[in-house]
């Protein structure tokens, strides 16, 4: 059995106590930046970390994941005692290399003219940098399939856990402001120039965010933990380079076979975390497939709202934001869905959900068309 015992991140919410005041008050405000977009500056809202430049350098990166990792190893100090071959590190990232950001930008527009690091540092360049620091010996390995990439990052360290090569596995999500991806979705025309609306009729596109999670995953001879990682299921949908299939056949079959490898029926579970993009295709083709899987629809949501698409990370993110919001005893709303898409009756969570324990699936479905659904449960007491 594997076991998720905790999780830290940094997201637009800030500290714990302020996500969880944050979900309980229902809503998140994002900030703004400006890009160039056919020569022109734009403003379109985004949820930052902080203000700290956001240069081609790779330690502003590595110091974000030493800093997620050095929270949760506190809570942990056993990983630090045990054999060190014994863990694992696994990275989900949308981005390759940060620090080919800002050489990307000059190559494109020759008034970016600030010189900066030319080193390339890419995510398994991260993870030895964390190696080195902690004195961790086992595989470290990096996953890059868009916004699914720490989703199956998760799927990846699970499968080594039950196969016996690793005993904990510290798994990452990382997506930090990129002017090059801001700029890439504003040119596809699915950037929202006001808020992430998912499943409403009205919705404009995607908000954009950053987060940097870690979760510990373990088994349960080795660490016993309230939480299980139940399973999953990653699988492609190859109708479009950018687009899903519109009847969201793909999606639901991510969603079903995760619940035949986890052993589950629709009725059992408690809650679905949707992707939620808030994007036309995608919001509608996501809405078609659960009714596909749930001849009864369970409670729904989505998170971006909170701390917006942060697309490699949101794998481990909102996993994050969801086992702590449980931990407090309630699942958030999900904000600015009305009015609803005219096509579909069942409404999103419109008020706090009070839950302590539950069957959660949590769906990510990637640009490019790589979809993962993963199943987690809280025990009850």
């Amino acid at each position: 059995m594997i076991t998720l015992c905790g999780g830290e991140m940094l997201c637009s919410l800030g500290e714990r106590s302020e996500r969880i005041a944050a979900l309980r008050q229902g809503s998140n405000c994002p900030a703004a930046v400006a890009v160039n977009v056919g020569g022109n500056k734009v403003e379109y809202p985004y949820y930052r970390i902080d203000k700290r430049s956001r240069v081609s350098d790779h330690a502003i990166v590595d110091g974000y994941l030493q800093q997620v990792s050095e929270k949760l190893l506190y809570n942990f100090p056993e990983l630090k005692s045990s054999a060190p071959e014994r863990v694992g590190l696994f990275l989900g990232s949308s981005a390759i290399d940060y620090s080919l950001a800002r050489p990307i930008e000059e190559a494109v527009d020759d008034s970016f003219t600030l010189r900066c690091q030319r080193q390339r540092v890419g995510g398994g360049n991260y993870l030895a940098a964390l190696q080195q620091r902690f004195g961790f010996g086992g595989p470290a390995l990096t996953y890059n399939t868009a916004c699914t990439s720490s989703a199956n990052t998760l799927l990846g360290a699970a499968s080594m856990l039950a196969g016996g090569i690793i005993d904990y596995a510290l798994v990452f999500g990382l997506e930090l402001y990129s002017p090059t991806t801001l700029e890439g979705f504003a040119l596809l025309q699915l950037l929202s120039p006001a808020a992430a609306r998912p499943f409403a009729d009205d919705r404009s596109g995607i908000v954009l965010g950053e987060a940097v999670a870690v979760c510990l995953l373990s088994r349960d001879d080795i660490m016993a933990a309230d939480w299980r990682f139940r399973g999953g299921k990653s699988g492609c949908d190859t109708t479009s380079v950018t687009g899903a299939a519109a009847d969201g056949s793909g999606f639901a079959r991510v969603m079903q076979s995760a619940l035949q490898k986890t052993g589950l029926r629709p009725e059992d579970i408690s809650l679905v975390k949707a992707h939620g993009t808030a994007s036309d295709l995608n919001d509608r083709a996501e809405m078609r497939a659960l009714y596909k899987v749930f001849s009864q629809m369970p409670p729904y949501l989505s998170l971006k709202p909170y701390i917006g698409h942060t697309l490699g990370a949101c794998g481990v993110a909102e996993l994050m934001l969801l086992f702590e919001s449980v931990n407090s005893g309630f699942v958030p709303v999900s904000p600015n869905f009305s009015p609803l898409d005219r096509e579909f009756n069942d409404t999103p969570l419109s008020a706090k959900l009070e839950i302590e324990s539950g069957i959660f699936m949590l769906n990510y479905f990637g640009f490019g068309g790589n979809n993962s659904s993963l199943v987690i449960e809280k025990s009850s007491l």
